[in-house]
């Protein structure tokens, strides 16, 4: 059922209202139904997440950003994407929803994103788990190297570049049945931010499309290089599904060995 496409003859939108998204189009169905399948995958999370053995404190901080990700995976919960929105989605670019909070002790920013790519889902999901090619995608990151694997987990260790140049672990959840990733920060090794948290989601949109979802929740700091970068970082982190899409549309679909629909059109 994830990602289904349903098409309707005679579209009623009293009928066919799913999270306040009337759904007449092929896209726009795909979208609904990720939205609900993303509710769906709320339980399974939040097993994961309580399993952390970090502290009672660490478990609060954690259970609490967990529902904000599960409300800003949901996408709709905040009033379903509107119609400059969808519009967008259909053009290729990218809507994002930005949020600013403390909550505690934490000075979060964040918030989701989506972008459609001109690729398969299964080839987004490749680069999605390509820990050797996030420096294409994500911001100033210089070095991802795996730490640990098992199972359906990972520990990734990031290092960015530029004038701050943080490093820190992600532990991360994947679900290869949902295309989804749930990630935290990875309190139990060195890391130079106080705390993250988020998610990428993965859907078809159409045929030979998908559609990518990044949410997160950051606490960048309180040093003076992270005050006076923050509204950048801020920027920049809510781009990585547009980076993303960049990547592999551009030389990923050598590295992923895929030609993109839109060149594919082109050539017949």
């Amino acid at each position: 059922m994830r990602g289904e496409t349903r098409t309707f003859a005679r579209p009623n939108c009293k009928a066919l209202l799913v999270s306040k998204i009337c759904v007449k189009t092929p896209q726009v169905a795909t979208v609904a139904r990720g939205v609900m399948m993303q509710n769906r995958a709320t339980g399974s999370r939040l097993r994961w997440f309580m399993s952390a053995k970090s502290g009672l404190a660490a478990l609060a901080v954690i259970t609490t950003g967990l529902a904000l990700a599960t409300s800003a995976a949901a996408g709709a919960d905040e009033g379903a994407f509107t119609q400059r929105e969808l519009s967008l989605l259909q053009k290729g670019e990218l809507v994002e929803r930005r949020v600013k909070e403390e909550r505690n002790g934490l000075r979060l920013i964040g918030g989701t994103s989506w972008q459609v790519i001109d690729a398969p889902a299964e080839v987004v999901w490749r680069a999605v788990l390509d820990t050797g090619h996030y420096h294409r995608f994500l911001p100033q990151v210089r070095e991802a190297k795996l730490l640990q694997e098992q199972g359906s987990k990972r520990i990734v260790r990031l290092s960015h570049g530029g004038i701050v140049g943080p490093s820190y672990a992600i532990a991360m959840h994947i679900d290869e049945v949902r295309h989804h990733v749930a990630f935290k920060l990875d309190a139990t090794r060195p890391h130079d931010i106080r705390a993250a948290w988020g998610f990428f989601d993965l859907r078809p949109y159409g045929e030979k499309r998908s559609l990518l979802t990044f949410g997160v929740k950051a606490d960048i700091g309180d040093g003076l290089f992270s005050a006076l970068l923050r509204n950048q970082v801020h920027t920049w982190m809510m781009k990585v599904p547009w980076l993303a899409k960049r990547f592999i549309e551009g030389s990923g679909r050598y590295i992923y060995g895929y030609q993109p629909a839109q060149q594919t059109q082109a050539a017949r």
